[in-house]
């Protein structure tokens, strides 16, 4: 008996000592670094990183926004975040009550190791378009995007401009992608292979009173009107992005794993704007970029709830 309690006592002293080396040195979701100031996590949210962070934009490509808080009684709110421009016009409009739109997860092994904490979660927040190059931008939240356990302490308010400000940088990347469901036609527009058998007429002479001839202007083309930007694509939508080319990336290759996404080509060595289709619900593919000697510099995949 005596044995038996000795083991069980040995297995709570155990699980107490894990439990407490979750942090370690004294840390917790209160101080989760050394130096700062201990909170009050019953009447204040806490601390917190936010990625992209302000001052430095991330490489290549970022089409979500993450919130990484040291604690672990948190839910999401009925609150909203806002992605404004430099000209102050709303990019996007996020409801964290939508779960096309937010996520909440525990932290990775590998992000707690680099943030030296025991333990988190992160919110990730999809952008319906991804950030765009050489434009800056600044986010503004509500109050009650997320809460803290049974006290429902509200999240801080993000209201100054510089407070967060995700930007996008780099030689090359992928830019302003987006997924959205074609217009639909027209009534009477040709569609599919009406549209492929009619028949393209030869634009006609104009004759002048000297009786010489000339061609008459033919209007260009329009561009293509896309739709509006959804979260959550199926197949059948379109998707659309620039590409950026340029310092050591000479190609990119637009690939996809299981065949969702097609595109006219898949090979590019020129920046320019491609739009595709989407053939599956199920969305994994990405564009890989080379150099000079054809060898890979980078892969990029991105991050979708679907």
């Amino acid at each position: 008996m005596k044995r038996l309690f000795a083991v069980v006592l040995v297995c709570l002293l155990c699980a107490t000592s894990a439990l407490a080396a979750e942090w370690g040195e004294g840390l917790g979701p209160d101080q989760p670094l050394p130096g700062v100031r201990k909170l009050d996590l019953t009447k204040e949210m806490g601390y917190s990183y936010t990625y992209p962070k302000p001052g430095l934009p991330v490489e290549h490509f970022c089409n979500v926004l993450e919130i990484y808080l040291p604690r672990e009684d948190i839910e999401l709110g009925e609150g909203h975040a806002h992605l404004y421009d430099s000209t102050d016009t709303e990019v996007a409009d996020i409801d964290f009550a939508n779960p096309e739109q937010v996520l909440l997860r525990t932290q990775e092994e590998a992000e707690l190791q680099a943030k030296k904490w025991g333990s988190g979660v992160c919110i990730e927040i999809y952008l319906p378009v991804s950030l765009k190059f050489d434009e800056s931008y600044y986010v503004l939240m509500d109050l009650n995007c997320f809460t803290a356990g049974e006290n429902k302490i509200s999240n801080y308010d993000l209201t100054a401009k510089d407070q967060w400000t995700p930007s996008l940088s780099g030689d090359y990347g992928i830019s302003g992608l987006f997924y959205f469901t074609p217009p639909a036609p027209a009534e009477g527009e040709a569609t599919g292979e009406e549209a492929e058998e009619e028949v393209v007429e030869e634009p006609a002479e104009e004759e002048f009173f000297d009786g010489t001839t000339s061609m008459m202007t033919v209007e260009e083309p329009e561009e293509e009107e896309l739709g509006e930007p959804k979260y959550t694509p199926v197949a059948g939508d379109k998707i659309h992005f620039d590409l950026v080319l340029g310092g050591d990336a000479k190609t990119a290759v637009v690939f996809s794993e299981n065949d969702s996404v097609a595109f006219e080509q898949l090979d590019y060595t020129e920046s320019c704007a491609l739009t595709g289709a989407v053939t599956k619900d199920e969305l994994d593919w990405g564009v890989v970029f080379l150099d000079d000697k054809d060898e890979v510099i980078r892969v990029i995949k991105p991050k979708s709830l679907s």
